[in-house]
């Protein structure tokens, strides 16, 4: 019996065969939607090709499994386990990716790896009410309909990606030390952003990552490849997603949703992640006051200017403790934007406040994770133990500044004085 396939062009991979269990999930309602979620969020505002979406990265991640799959030769079922947790696993970004992601733990109380979860186990929608309605007027198969009828488990699944699965190495083959999410995203962020610094060797990458004792492991053979990859990470998040404009910009969006929900209308903490970034950017523009402003001075580029700075250092355990303590959730970096604010004497809102470090702390473990195991000799060795390389990344610290306060223009030396006095 023929199977149905599809054949679709990608700037990245190429002609990619969409067939299977990717097929049927790439016009579910939760798939589709990541049309209108750009991968790098605002970062089109200092590289103008970055327009790609989290879709094709799913369908990008998805080619790589399928690949990686037959590399390593798993069963049928865990291939689908797989494709499924490749197309599935963004499914919970919210408006412009990782920008408000310290917003939905602030409201949510959860990031959005936890909320696919939850969309998976049928604990939540990314739908609203009434869209769901309409869906199921127009017979629109849900992404839980279509793993129920492929026969993969929800909740297997929703542990696959939580990095809970009995099964270790499945896991760390989406999200791992070094997995096919991250060749992906390397590839494609370097291909839309001219940025050349992530391009990889991933057809090495591929033969090269091997299965022992249930971890995904590298073959010795393989170790200039990996020591690329960790390289490429390092300088694109350097250079392309913690760059300092991006970074303004990105705050800046936070803030005004911040404002909109507790103003209250049309964006509310129930709703705010279940949009996309085009819903967002209009339901903020009909907003009066700062909302509207924000997304005015977004749209023609009149962002906010550096106050106050300080510059990238090596820190201690201890001060990394006390970094998170002190700016690791939402509320905490508001009130000390606000505390700045009324001592420099202009409205809340016009003063921003960006610790970077906690960011990836919190939310990018994998950037500090090297240690790559590398099969040699029989057994596994810790990647750091036969790479300079990789010992050196240990200790580079991503973005180029610790923390930094930027405000309105005109306001700025008024600010940086207040920022000064308040945190010393």
């Amino acid at each position: 019996m023929l199977t149905e396939e599809k054949i679709i062009h990608d700037p990245v991979h190429g002609s990619m065969r969409l067939s299977g269990i990717v097929l049927e999930l790439v016009d579910t309602p939760e798939v589709q939607r990541l049309r209108g979620i750009r991968q790098l969020g605002l970062a089109n505002l200092v590289f103008p090709g970055a327009n790609h979406t989290r879709f094709e990265h799913a369908l990008g991640v998805a080619h790589l499994v399928e690949r990686l799959g037959h590399e390593l030769e798993l069963s049928e079922e865990k291939l689908d386990l797989l494709l499924a947790a490749a197309m599935l696993h963004d499914v919970g970004h919210p408006p412009y990716s990782h920008t408000l992601e310290y917003l939905m733990k602030e409201y949510l109380g959860k990031d959005h790896m936890e909320l696919v979860g939850d969309i998976l186990q049928g604990k939540t929608s990314i739908c609203g009410p009434s869209e769901l309605a309409e869906l199921k007027r127009m017979k629109v198969p849900m992404a839980a309909d279509v793993l129920s009828r492929r026969g993969v488990d929800a909740n297997e699944l929703a542990r696959l990606l939580l990095g809970k699965h009995r099964v270790p190495h499945l896991g760390q083959i989406i999200h791992g030390d070094i997995d096919v999410d991250q060749m992906d995203y390397l590839m494609r962020d370097a291909h839309s952003t001219g940025v050349a610094l992530g391009m990889i060797d991933v057809d090495r990458l591929m033969r090269t990552l091997i299965v022992h004792k249930n971890r995904l492991a590298i073959a010795s053979k393989g170790i200039e490849a990996v020591e690329g990859l960790l390289t490429a990470r390092a300088l694109m998040f350097t250079s392309v997603y913690f760059h300092h404009t991006v970074r303004i910009a990105e705050m800046m969006l936070a803030n005004a949703v911040e404002f909109a929900i507790e103003q209250g209308g049309s964006i509310t903490r129930n709703n705010f992640y279940r949009l996309t970034d085009a819903d967002l950017a209009e339901r903020l523009h009909a907003m009066p006051g700062y909302p509207h402003e924000i997304v005015m001075r977004l749209r023609y580029r009149r962002l906010f200017k550096t106050a106050y700075v300080e510059e990238r250092r090596e820190i201690t355990p201890v001060e990394r403790r006390r970094l998170i303590k002190t700016y690791g959730e939402w509320h905490r970096i508001r009130d000390l934007q606000n505390e700045i604010a009324d001592e420099a004497g202009v409205p809340r809102g016009y003063v921003i406040l960006d610790v970077p470090i906690v960011d990836i702390l919190l939310s990018e473990p994998r950037l500090e994770k090297v240690e790559v195991p590398v099969l040699a000799d029989g057994k596994l060795i810790e990647l750091s133990k036969l790479s300079t390389i990789a010992e050196a990344l240990k200790k580079r610290h991503a973005p180029r500044y610790q923390l930094r306060v930027v405000s309105a223009r005109e306001q700025v030396g008024e600010v940086r004085r207040a920022a000064e006095k308040v945190l010393g």
